[in-house]
């Protein structure tokens, strides 16, 4: 591990970056972004002009890529991964994308020789920079020993899936329900305090009760402070949950809730609140009762 390729230096790539380094192992890194490039540079990272740049010059890259098209593009057009990487090579693609996508990525690697692990992983920015994240893997069990100990640099707790398409299907499933969790939270609490209750005793008793959820606990805190700071965008949400009603539909099944959900943060994304936090579907409600939690008033 003495230097891992790194294509995407966002909030999640960017905390992984600095993580590697703090540990000693150099990454090799690629963004479109020059803020995000700047950063890592700063750390220590040595910039690429290219993803094909990269992968010229290590054995494992890992991807933290936007969305689906992203990653077919990085990985299978002409100057991709998949075409440019060192046979024998380890991929490790981490974001958040549908099933089918990194089985087409996979089966196009393993033609050209090059091995894929399957990452689906939870957890924010501070998490990543601390080594803290949680992966879900999905690959072959002999490549994961290979890597563990990357692996075990960037999470501290790694749960194996299964197959190549495993880990993203987790993280869909994971995801729709902690969309939901936060929905139906902001419907109850806006109900509680528009039948009086005072907010900050309200997310005290709730936050101790049978219908509590890790988000509700980690975003109602600020909620009530009028806090909204992206540690998950609304409009990334709205990305996910539109990936989990196609992953439902590829899959013949009648979701019946995941709509429901997806109108609220498409709402809450046409209230011009896409880069805020995910708690933002509050305001839809807020603004149905005519009233604030904010205790800001």
């Amino acid at each position: 591990m003495k230097e891992i390729g790194l294509i995407g230096l966002g909030n999640i790539g960017g905390g992984m970056c600095r993580r590697l380094l703090d540990r000693g192992i150099g990454v090799v890194g690629f963004d479109l972004s020059p803020a995000a490039t700047k950063a890592a540079a700063e750390h220590g990272a040595r910039i690429e002009v290219s993803p094909a740049a990269v992968a010229q010059q290590v054995d494992v890259v890992v991807t933290s890529l936007p969305n689906p098209p992203i990653v077919r593009d990085v990985y299978l057009g002409k100057q991709g991964l998949v075409a440019q990487a060192r046979p024998g090579s380890t991929l490790i693609e981490t974001s958040t994308i549908d099933p089918n996508t990194i089985r087409e990525v996979a089966q196009a690697a393993t033609k050209s020789g090059i091995r894929i692990l399957d990452i689906a992983l939870s957890g924010e920015p501070p998490q990543a920079v601390l080594g803290e994240l949680v992966f879900q893997v999905g690959g072959p069990d002999e490549l994961i020993d290979q890597h563990l100990e990357l692996l075990q640099v960037l999470a501290k707790k790694i749960n194996r899936t299964g197959g190549i398409g495993t880990a993203k299907t987790v993280k869909l499933v994971n995801n729709l329900m902690s969309l939901g969790n936060v929905a139906v939270a902001a419907e109850a609490f806006v109900l509680g305090v528009k039948c009086g209750m005072e907010p900050k005793r309200l997310y005290e008793i709730l936050s101790v009760s049978g219908g509590r959820s890790a988000h509700f606990i980690s975003g109602f805190q600020k909620v009530i402070e009028g806090d909204y700071g992206a540690s998950f965008k609304t409009s990334l949400a709205l990305k996910d949950i539109n990936l989990i009603l196609d992953l439902a539909n590829e899959e013949h099944y009648a979701a019946r809730l995941a709509p429901v959900i997806a109108s609220l943060y498409r709402d809450a994304v046409g209230r011009g609140l896409g880069e805020e936090n995910f708690t933002s579907v509050v305001k839809g409600y807020e603004a149905t009762a005519g009233i604030r939690v904010a205790e800001s008033g």
